[in-house]
């Protein structure tokens, strides 16, 4: 697994690239390092190979522990929220892993379709990491 120091030292010289829903697409099934930026130093690696593309909504759909009463998540957000707060998880989109992990990470057409982590500002970058055999 890739080190948070170079990762960070892949983004300085521009070796990492930003991650989008397109790139992440044509990736699929491919292994990648990720590093995002967080709040004093509180920066984020993963490594992992891509799956998936979801709305947050679909994935809501697949959790049903603590749901049961609902069925899932998703119907439970169904009850508790407007058309415009539900709206906003359907096009919120988040990365899983080939095995059906969620990255925790998420991109929204506003922002160009931008993998993100917390702030719309705070870019996903990845570098291609060789696939174990």
């Amino acid at each position: 697994m890739k080190t948070l120091q170079e990762l960070k030292n892949a983004v300085a010289d521009k070796s990492a690239w930003i991650l989008t829903i397109d790139v992440a697409k044509q990736l699929k099934g491919n292994r990648i390092a990720t590093i995002y930026f967080g709040y004093h130093g509180q920066d984020g690696i993963d490594e992992f190979v891509i799956g998936d593309i979801v709305s947050e909504y679909n994935y809501a759909e697949t959790i049903i522990e603590g749901f049961e009463e609902y069925g899932n998540q998703a119907r439970y957000w169904d009850q508790i929220m407007n058309t415009n707060q539900i709206n906003k998880m359907k096009d919120r989109m988040l990365l899983l892993t080939a095995d059906g992990r969620n990255t925790h990470i998420f991109a929204v057409i506003e922002n160009d379709g931008i993998f993100t982590c917390s702030d719309s500002d705070r870019f996903v970058y990845f570098i291609d990491v060789p696939n174990e055999n």
